[in-house]
C-alpha cells in the first residue's frame, strides 16, 4: 500500500512537470514546490478541471436548394432529400443558407427527419439519388 502511494505521488508530480515547458515550470513556481505540494496541486487540478479537447464543433449542413416547390431539398453536403408529400407545405417556405439537422425518424417510408434550425420546423424525408421526372408534382 505504501509503495502504491509513493508511486502515485511520483507519477502525479512527473505528470505535471511533463506537461509544462521549463519556462512554465519556472514562471509558475512549480519548481519550488516539494513533491508533496506538486502532488497536491496535480490532484486539485485533476479534480477541478477537465482536459481541453481539440474537438471541433461539427458543422451542420446548410440548405442549398429548395427544388420542385419543396418536394426535394439539397444540402451543402451535396445530399439530396425527397420530402414526404404531406410535409411539402412546410418545406415550401424554407429558404437557403439555414442549417438543417438530419436525424433518424424510425418511419419506414421516410426514415429521416430534417429540421430547420431557424424555424424549428421538421419534415419527413428519404435520401434521393436524383429528382424523379416520373413523379407528377402539383404547384
Amino acid at each position: 500500500m505504501f509503495i502504491a502511494i509513493i508511486t502515485s505521488i511520483a507519477f502525479l508530480s512527473v505528470s505535471l512537470e511533463s506537461k509544462m515547458t521549463p519556462e512554465e515550470l519556472k514562471e509558475t513556481g512549480v519548481l519550488r514546490l516539494s513533491s508533496k505540494e506538486r502532488s497536491s496541486l496535480q490532484n486539485w487540478i485533476a479534480s477541478n478541471y477537465s482536459k481541453k479537447t481539440s474537438k471541433k464543433k461539427e458543422k451542420k449542413p446548410v440548405l442549398e436548394e429548395n427544388l420542385k416547390n419543396g418536394h426535394y431539398i439539397r444540402l451543402s453536403d451535396k445530399t439530396l432529400w425527397e420530402i414526404n408529400p404531406s410535409d411539402t407545405p412546410i418545406t415550401q417556405g424554407w429558404i437557403s443558407a439555414v442549417e438543417i439537422d438530419v436525424t433518424h425518424s424510425g418511419d419506414i417510408d421516410y426514415p429521416y427527419t430534417l429540421t430547420n434550425t431557424l424555424t424549428e420546423s421538421s419534415v419527413g424525408a428519404k435520401s434521393a439519388k436524383s429528382i424523379s421526372s416520373k413523379k407528377k408534382i402539383y404547384n
